[in-house]
This record gives structure tokens, C-alpha cells and sequence, in this order.
């Protein structure tokens, strides 16, 4: 098992509580006070997190692109993204942002993010990757459109660059994402095959494929948030709204609460039911003392209450050998019945 990694005042683990992160991005467009309205909103619906998108354009993305034309108009300013940060955090959440290039991460680093994110299309700018690292702040990142080995580079190059505390999360890079492509089961063998934390960036629609994230292992739930899913563009539509949002955190909690714990003992109750219910030897007829016990005398049944002879793993050992005193059918044979068992 992972050991947990911290994220702000939190910890992400296997052992710990499912972070979920309502991911604003720039569904903000632009506008602080919308993205005030939002974090407000996503404090509201259960969230422990918002994630924003911190982009220059010019340094991001060739002129003329689609993203560039995107990242160009709906940036907020660093001192919007700093009080941004500060209201999520009065509001009881952590606050992080993906950073596309130096000079961003250089003053991101300064607000003191809960980590650092390096999303799916930044996985094999490995530069980036190094300076995040260095930062010695958690690293958590995306795998979408990712081959085996550029995971294997990206997380090498965390590490090489002095990252202690990383986080994987499994993700696919189509919007919105077709169930036959989420390939859950990624998140447990990005766990085994990276020994770090790993959770789930969720572009499908609705809230199922969360849920069952979390059955699957995911540490940490990543889904887009909407004040309104009928606006165009960004990522309104493959977004959640405060209700719907509020609903899958509440399927979460109810699933992790179902996944429980790996290696968990059984509970109380649990025990009292094999207390119940376990098979026990017993004297099939009446065994007098001094009688040896054979396959014809000897039962192994579930017991009256309180009455529990030795277990079934002694069966072999108690055959052949004498009973010490008169049995009646249905007693249990005890240890201090048994001549010469040890």
C-alpha cells in the first residue's frame, strides 16, 4: 500500500478520506466574481478542494490555436487568482491550479497551493515537471493520452528532480468520455506499478463513474464544476452543477464508506457472528470416558449458543485419541476432554 501524500491540510491515501476536487478550471470565463459565486457554490456542495487553470496564453500556446484564442480571454489576473485562493480556503477547502509555464508556477508556488498539478496535456513537458518537483510541494499528475513509458518518464523526472510526495490520476482525454474508455481498473495498477497515490480525473458524464472510481481504490475524485451546464463553450457542459455535484459527493462517501479498508479485521458484530455460526466438534451419540473418538462419534456442528468445543482445524488431531470424560450427544468436546492433545 501507498504510503498517503499531504495535499494542503489534507492527506491523499489509500488509508485516508477520498478528496474530492470540484475542478473550476476556467469555467469562470474570466470573470472573479462568477468564480467567487463558484467556489461559494462548490464549498456548499461537499467539496474539499477547487482546482483552477492558470495559463499565459503567449507563453502556452501558438497564436491562432483554439486554446490560445481560449486562455486569452478568460485568465484572471494573479492578484484575482490569490484572492481566489484565499476565499477557498475561508470557506474550509484547499485551492491548487494546473500551471503551464515557469513564470506561472514561479508565482503559483507563492499562494502556497495545496500542490502543484500538472495536467494530462503538460504529462511529458518534462521541464515543467522538474521545476514542480523541485518545489519540494506535492505533485499530482494526469495521464491522459499517455503511453507506459511517458508515465514512467514523468515520474522519474518528479523524482530525479527531488519530488517526494506524488500523485497519479487516472484520466482519459475525451470530452466527455465514453464509459468503455474510463478504464477504472487503471487506478489500481497505476498504484502497484508506481507505489503512489492515485485518483480519478472524471470527463465522463454524471456522477457514476466516481462512484465506482472509488470502489476501484481512487484516492482522490477530480470533476468540473457549472454554475449552468447549458453554457457554451469551456467545460460547461461535461460539468456538474451544485446539485448534481453535491449528489456525487454524497455517492462517494457512501462508496468509500462500502470500500472500506484492505485487510480489515472483521468487526465486533462480525465476531459475534462466527461466535454463532462456526462449526465446532461435538459428540455425535453418547462417548464414554475412556471411549476413543472415531468418524462415528465424533460431529462437527454449529453449536448452542455458549457452548463452542474445539475447532474444525483439530478434527484430524482428535481422532484416535480417548476422552477423558462421559459426553452426551451434542456436548461439546473441549481441550480438557482429550487425552494427550496438545
Amino acid at each position: 500500500m501507498s504510503a498517503a501524500i499531504p495535499f494542503g491540510r489534507l492527506r491523499v491515501g489509500p488509508a485516508e478520506r477520498v478528496v474530492v476536487v470540484a475542478e473550476i478550471g476556467v469555467n469562470h470565463e474570466g470573470d472573479v466574481a462568477a468564480c467567487a459565486r463558484m467556489i461559494d457554490a462548490a464549498g456548499a456542495a461537499g467539496a474539499d478542494a477547487v482546482k483552477l487553470q492558470t495559463m499565459d496564453a503567449d507563453e502556452c500556446y501558438v497564436s491562432g490555436t483554439e486554446s490560445h484564442a481560449l486562455f486569452s480571454g478568460c485568465a484572471l489576473s494573479r492578484d484575482e487568482t490569490a484572492q481566489m485562493f484565499d476565499l477557498a480556503r475561508r470557506r474550509g477547502m484547499e485551492c491548487f491550479t494546473t500551471v503551464g509555464d515557469f513564470a506561472s508556477l514561479e508565482w503559483v508556488e507563492g499562494l502556497a497551493p495545496a500542490a502543484h498539478k500538472i495536467s494530462s496535456g503538460l504529462l511529458t513537458h518534462l521541464p515543467l515537471v522538474r521545476r514542480a518537483a523541485a518545489t519540494g510541494r506535492t505533485l499530482v499528475m494526469s495521464t491522459g493520452m499517455a503511453e507506459t513509458a511517458e508515465i514512467d518518464e514523468a515520474v522519474a523526472a518528479a523524482r530525479e528532480a527531488g519530488a517526494s510526495a506524488i500523485g497519479l490520476l487516472q484520466c482519459t482525454s475525451l470530452y466527455p468520455t465514453p464509459p468503455h474508455a474510463l478504464n477504472l481498473a487503471n487506478v489500481g495498477w497505476l498504484a502497484r506499478r508506481y507505489g503512489v497515490p492515485v485518483g480519478f480525473s472524471d470527463h465522463s458524464e454524471g456522477s457514476e463513474a466516481a462512484m465506482l472510481a472509488v470502489a476501484a481504490g481512487a484516492a482522490m475524485i477530480e470533476k468540473h464544476f457549472t454554475l449552468d451546464r447549458g453554457r457554451p463553450g469551456y467545460d460547461h457542459g461535461i460539468s456538474l452543477e451544485p446539485s448534481d455535484f453535491a449528489a456525487m459527493v454524497a455517492a462517494v462517501r457512501r462508496a468509500e464508506t462500502m470500500r472500506g479498508r484492505a485487510g480489515s479485521p472483521p468487526t465486533d458484530a462480525e465476531r459475534e457472528a462466527a461466535r454463532r455460526n462456526y462449526r465446532c466438534l461435538v459428540a455425535r451419540r453418547p462417548i464414554v470416558a475412556g471411549g476413543v473418538f472415531t468418524a462415528e462419534n465424533l460431529a462437527l456442528k454449529r453449536p448452542l449458543p455458549d457452548r463452542r468445543g474445539l475447532a474444525p482445524k483439530h478434527y484430524d488431531a482428535v481422532l484416535g485419541k480417548r476422552s477423558k470424560h462421559d459426553l452426551a450427544t451434542d456436548d461439546p468436546v473441549m481441550p480438557d476432554a482429550v487425552e494427550g492433545l496438545s
